[in-house]
């Protein structure tokens, strides 16, 4: 089974926005992909994937965005992919029977975009595991134990990491650092098989 870690970011609103574009994005509307990091860990080889997405279902982009990842509208426009190419490029990616870590439910994100973007699924077997699960029991993260989630930002904090957030590829070296810190090995994965999610991509 090959490993892998993943991480995102996504058009997101805060109440402030969401009240203000309300008639032009409403509140239900699901979050789009702008950026997806993916490696694959416990090997020798640099084997990893970005892929940068321009979204097409909004109607103004949101300046936090910008603000938060660097990402703005222009670079999108010009280098950003379809959703669709960016799909079938990491569907390739993703051999069958992968374990995809990241930290939180991406795969809701990814099942969302495939909806809203009316996509046939590959229906290529995959398996993912919350990261929180892997340190939530760390003497680490002792002072966040009553946390059902443990974000990337507090994540840097324990390991004094000083890498720029809400970057994909940024916050996957920070899960692969803690891996590391922790002492993880391959191995070690099959305790957590009873949260393995099964998705099929």
């Amino acid at each position: 089974m090959k490993i892998y870690l993943i991480d995102t970011e996504f058009l997101s609103w805060n109440k402030k926005q969401s009240e203000e574009h309300l008639r032009l994005r409403p509140k239900s509307q699901p979050p789009e992909l702008i950026q997806i990091f993916i490696q694959e860990i416990f090997t020798k080889h640099v084997n990893q994937k970005i892929l940068y997405i321009k979204p097409t279902n909004y109607r103004v982009y949101p300046y936090r965005i910008s603000k938060l990842t660097g990402i703005n509208k222009k670079f999108l426009d010009d280098k950003g992919l379809d959703f669709k190419v960016a799909y079938k490029s990491l569907v390739k990616f993703i051999p069958k029977n992968s374990l995809v870590i990241s930290n939180g439910d991406e795969y809701k994100i990814l099942e969302s975009n495939i909806k809203i973007n009316k996509i046939k699924k590959a229906n290529k077997k995959i398996y993912f595991l919350n990261f929180y699960n892997l340190i939530k029991d760390s003497k680490l993260f002792n002072k966040y134990k009553d946390l059902n989630f443990i974000p990337v930002v507090m994540i840097k904090e324990v390991l004094k990491l000083k890498l720029k957030s809400h970057d994909a590829k940024n916050d996957v070296t920070t899960l692969f650092k803690c891996i590391k810190k922790i002492g993880i090995q391959k191995s070690d994965l099959k305790k957590y098989f009873k949260h393995y999610k099964l998705y099929k991509i």
